[in-house]
């Protein structure tokens, strides 16, 4: 809501003392920023919009939200995100919308990234018709693949098994021959260094 800008421009006068005549007219500015959101200047009025009541960001303060909006406004206006990329909301209230097909063809980018976290890339792999490269016969290990991703070309992945059971792929270094050298450059180990853990989680 361009918070940090008002906090750069309020840091001189408030730690540093720097006192110019231009603070008279900025304290309206200071405080729509102090009491609101976004705000839309007009020579005769201004417009000032309520925060949000909900907004929720990841670890690295992007906005993002699994099971709903990431910003909602009182009205019930809402925006989503997927870690900082904006996305259409059906793709998180009604999941079932979003489909391999939809997510490998969206013309954005940023949103096919997304689109393809939110329904996971073994959906994404199953859709594909994967060629397998290499399996081993612990499914937590499991397979080393390979799918021609549109604009991408070829990609590798490890699908597997986690600890809990769930099917999971995630994307696996492109010079991996066999899924124990995949497996291993996950790590940042070759090969010869990986051990398979006792536990898997």
């Amino acid at each position: 809501m361009w918070a940090a800008y008002d906090c750069y421009l309020t840091a001189s006068r408030d730690i540093l003392g720097l006192e110019l005549r231009e603070h008279e007219g900025y304290k309206f500015w200071e405080l729509a920023a102090i009491h609101g959101g976004f705000r839309v200047m007009h020579e005769e009025f201004c417009l000032v919009s309520d925060f949000p009541e909900v907004l929720k960001v990841d670890d690295q303060n992007e906005p993002h939200c699994e099971d709903g909006p990431s910003h909602r406004w009182r009205d019930g206006w809402s925006l989503y995100h997927w870690h900082g990329t904006r996305i259409p909301a059906e793709w998180i209230e009604d999941k079932s919308s979003l489909t391999p097909q939809i997510a490998l063809t969206w013309d954005n980018v940023d949103q096919r990234a997304a689109a393809c976290e939110i329904l996971g890339w073994h959906h994404i792999i199953n859709a594909l018709n994967a060629r397998v490269i290499d399996e081993d016969a612990d499914p937590q290990i499991g397979r080393l693949v390979e799918v021609d991703l549109p604009d991408h070309g070829p990609q590798k992945f490890i699908h597997a098994k986690c600890g809990t059971g769930r099917e999971v792929a995630v994307m696996a270094d492109s010079r991996a021959k066999t899924i124990i050298e995949a497996q291993a450059a996950s790590y940042g180990l070759t090969a010869d260094q990986f051990l398979v853990p006792e536990v898997r989680t």
